[in-house]
């Protein structure tokens, strides 16, 4: 199953193009992302290409979807569009997503 198209709402779009601040605009994206990546069919795609398993120890227990490149690192390089790709999301437990390094 193809991951579904991220679209940022319009609103989210706006904040970021007529943003004053980076920072301001930064949140709007952030936002974005993260509810999408919280939707259920999204959740189910990427936790099936996984095989419900962290792909770094291959736990069980306590999984998330992070960003194999941050957002903060796409935002900063303008590469909206590649922020949520099924290529970069992937599955990781708490522990293995809170040792990344920055």
């Amino acid at each position: 199953m193809d991951l579904p198209k991220w679209k940022p709402s319009r609103k989210t779009v706006r904040v970021i193009s007529d943003s004053l601040s980076d920072l301001e605009a930064y949140h709007a994206f952030r936002s974005s992302s993260s509810a999408f990546i919280s939707r259920n069919d999204v959740r189910s795609i990427v936790f099936n290409k996984s095989g419900n398993r962290c792909v770094n120890c291959g736990t069980e227990n306590d999984l998330q979807i992070d960003h194999v490149v941050s957002v903060y690192s796409l935002f900063k390089r303008k590469k909206i569009n590649e922020c949520n790709s099924i290529d970069n999301l992937q599955v990781l437990c708490a522990s293995c997503n809170a040792s990344k390094l920055p």
